[in-house]
């Protein structure tokens, strides 16, 4: 697997979003940055048009991370099924 590019301090990339569709709210470039103090943030960026006419609008968010499989996933359906009151055929509330 390739090594993540690291970008000096202060400095980032754009790159030209190919899942783009006009259906869709993605953005048309993203990439990422490296802030004055070091931290890493992912950047978006929309083609917008105003009074003065086209401009970029920016998003800095913090890097996604895909959670391991099993991590979260099984804890809510372990939840949600412990959750359920089981009822019994016998059970006076049943409307039939």
């Amino acid at each position: 697997m390739a090594e993540k590019f690291v970008h000096y301090s202060g400095n980032g990339s754009l790159f030209k979003n190919d899942n783009k569709t006009p259906d869709n709210n993605q953005p048309v470039y993203s990439g990422s940055i490296t802030l004055p103090d070091g931290t890493e943030q992912e950047i978006a960026a929309w083609v917008k048009v105003g009074a003065n006419g086209k401009f970029l609008s920016l998003k800095l968010s913090d890097p996604y991370v895909k959670p391991e499989e099993g991590e979260e996933g099984e804890e809510v359906k372990k939840e949600a099924v412990q959750s359920k009151p089981e009822k019994s055929e016998d059970d006076p509330d049943l409307p039939f």
